[in-house]
């Protein structure tokens, strides 16, 4: 099984520093798309690799781009006439090659929305660990599947399977972060991937095994229950579950720790391209 970490997806804010405006008029890289849709900014561009960039009052500029499909040469042109960077939102992929994870199950730290994708046959396709508008929201999915039905060539590495385990990390902008580093945060990753076949031996009461197995085959039904019940087994499916320990012999927290000092640098590169002359940090 080959691992593989990279950052799939950066946007980032600053300011114009020198004339922004001529760069994208003069520019036969990037093209006019029309008005943006987003609030604070008034016009959006695309650059010729899917780059998209806005344009708003007071020299305000957005850039949102995938570091493994775009032009970083171009990137590294646009942000050279900006100042004071700071990202919004940061994604962090884990590929695993060779291993299928529709099996598998997560758990993650507090509560958080989950949202299946399931194909005719039952089998999980897509898993989704928190909700759109948070500030953390993962994506565990089959890549290979989406290439394929995307007309694209698959990796070769996965052709027993190929599954992505994503997270999407949304910064604010009065966080006010100006390390590049401080934007890998230490727990990224904080959900762990369990076997969906759970052990209730060490359960005694029957009736409290018949209880779980059935909301494990239907979580809808734990609204319909009492309150004290509701809580009473939910805290009984988060402890059988983690009883059963990882399945994965690297996790994504793990392989993202081991190259989170190369994922530093890639956004240390980045922030080093901004137009400086006029900052004061």
């Amino acid at each position: 099984m080959d691992i593989e970490v990279s950052i799939d997806r950066i946007t980032i804010v600053a300011y114009d520093s020198r004339n922004f405006s001529d760069l994208l008029k003069n520019s036969t890289y990037i093209s006019g798309k029309g008005f943006s849709s987003n609030y604070g900014f008034r016009h959006s561009y695309s650059g010729l690799n899917g780059e998209h960039i806005e344009t708003g009052d007071k020299g305000k500029v957005r850039i949102d781009y995938n570091p493994n499909k775009a032009n970083n040469e171009q990137i590294g042109e646009m942000v050279s006439y900006l100042k004071y960077p700071h990202l919004t939102r940061l994604d962090i992929a884990v590929d695993y090659f060779g291993k299928d994870l529709s099996s598998i199950d997560w758990t993650s730290k507090g509560r958080r929305k989950r949202n299946k994708w399931l194909n005719q046959n039952g089998v999980l396709e897509t898993l989704y660990i928190g909700a759109p508008s948070s500030d953390k929201r993962f994506r565990i999915y089959n890549k290979r599947l989406e290439r394929l039905e995307a007309g694209e060539e698959a990796d070769p590495r996965g052709k027993d399977g190929h599954w992505r385990v994503e997270v999407q990390k949304r910064y604010k902008e009065r966080d006010n972060i100006l390390d590049p580093v401080e934007y890998l945060l230490r727990d990224m990753f904080d959900i762990s991937a369990i076997s969906t076949k759970i052990d209730l031996s060490h359960i005694e009461k029957v009736t409290d095994k018949v209880m779980i197995t059935g909301l494990l085959a239907d979580p809808s039904l734990i609204n319909e229950l009492s309150k004290n019940s509701k809580t009473k087994y939910l805290k009984m499916i988060e402890e059988a579950k983690g009883k059963n320990g990882e399945v994965l012999d690297v996790t994504p927290q793990q392989a993202y720790e081991k190259e989170k000092s190369r994922l530093a640098e890639q956004l240390t590169d980045l922030f080093a391209k901004f137009d400086r002359t006029l900052q004061d940090i």
